[in-house]
Order: structure tokens, then sequence, then C-alpha cells
């Protein structure tokens, strides 16, 4: 994968964190984390809106966006069948805002040095420390991750039938570019995800060379 700008690369992956903070005033269930967490896929001419399973081809730009209810940690990571890396390299606290990755003028392109290419993101109501702690060391083997992964997945399970789907207003700003970005269509499609402290939303996506 790599960080496009329109047709030009700017910049190969960097393995770092970021943590999104917004205020948790008004959290009725202190155990429920939700978000609106999705994937857009520019292939050619056509935005299309990624499934958690999915198919890519070479050459395709993708962008992540995540929006937390209330306040939340967000983890993003990037793998493939062999590594595993920590993306972004800011960590500060924002009001009422979206994390949009790489940013709302750049997308990250499908290489297709890969045959499968997996985003995970977590968000949690509190600093996971064991995922920075796994990332010490930048890039790492993608089983190490997995295991991580697997147990975040279990941590975050919800009974059947709790009310995660009562959609939430999408408030406040896009980090790094204000207001203008409440008008993009696919960031007010969002759908939300939940999870009991922690949410954990991934996107494989198999990749056609």
């Amino acid at each position: 994968m790599r960080v496009m700008s329109g047709k030009s690369a700017l910049c190969a992956l960097i393995p770092a964190l970021f943590i999104f903070v917004l205020p948790a005033a008004g959290l009725g269930n202190e155990d429920l984390v939700r978000a609106k967490i999705g994937i857009q896929i520019r292939s050619g001419d056509t935005i299309l809106r990624a499934k958690s399973r999915d198919r890519l081809k070479k050459g395709d730009y993708l962008r992540i966006y995540v929006h937390p209810e209330f306040s939340s940690h967000v983890y993003v990571v990037h793998s493939d069948q062999e590594t595993a890396t920590l993306l972004n390299t800011v960590r500060q606290g924002l009001q009422s805002s979206t994390l949009v990755m790489p940013s709302l003028q750049q997308y990250y392109q499908v290489d297709g040095e890969s045959s499968r290419e997996t985003f995970t993101i977590v968000c949690s109501s509190g600093e996971l420390e064991e995922i920075p702690r796994l990332f010490k060391d930048g890039r790492i083997p993608q089983p190490e991750w997995a295991a991580l992964e697997e147990d975040l997945e279990e941590r975050g399970k919800i009974e059947l039938g709790s009310d995660t789907e009562k959609p939430f207003a999408l408030a406040g700003n896009v980090r790094g570019v204000g207001n203008d970005a409440l008008g993009d269509a696919f960031f007010d499609r969002l759908r939300v995800s939940s999870g009991k402290s922690i949410i954990v939303k991934k996107f494989v996506f198999q990749v056609v060379r």
C-alpha cells in the first residue's frame, strides 16, 4: 500500500499511532462503545463503500473514516499476509471530530504486491497499551498482530439484541480540514459499529492484480 495524492506518490506507510479523543458526557451505557466507521474505495471513476470482505484491483484507492460517538482511543492497523503496521504519526485530542486517513486530499493506493490487504480499526473507551507496546519497534510479523486482534475481538463482543444500531449525529469537524468535510456524501452515510468497551472493525480485501 502507498499513500497517494491524486496521481503522485507522497510517502510510504510509517509505523505509528493515532489517538482520537472525544468528550464522554452523556454516555448512557459505560460499557458500550459506538463509532461510525467506513472505508471508501475509488476504482477508476467509481466510488464505493467497502464491505467487511471485498475485492480490490491493483491501482485502486482507499480512504478510512472513523467517527466515535463519545470519548475513544482509535488505533488503525494495516496488515498483509506477512507483516502488520500501526498507522499514522499523530497523538492528539480533538472534540467532535472525524478521523480521515490518510486525509481528505489523499488516498492509500493498492500496489498489488500482496494478494490480501487488511485494515483493522479499533476504538476503545480506554487506552489499549498492548497495541503500541506490540508495535514499539515498528512493523511486526502478521501472526503476532493476529493473536492480539483475536483477543480484542473477544473482549468487544456484545449480546445480541443490544441497542447498538441507533443512529447518532455527526457533529463537528473532520481533522485537518474543518467544516468543509461535513458535506462529504460518503462521510454522511457512515454506518454504526458497536462493541463492549472495544470495537474491532476489520476490512479484508482480496487483491486482483
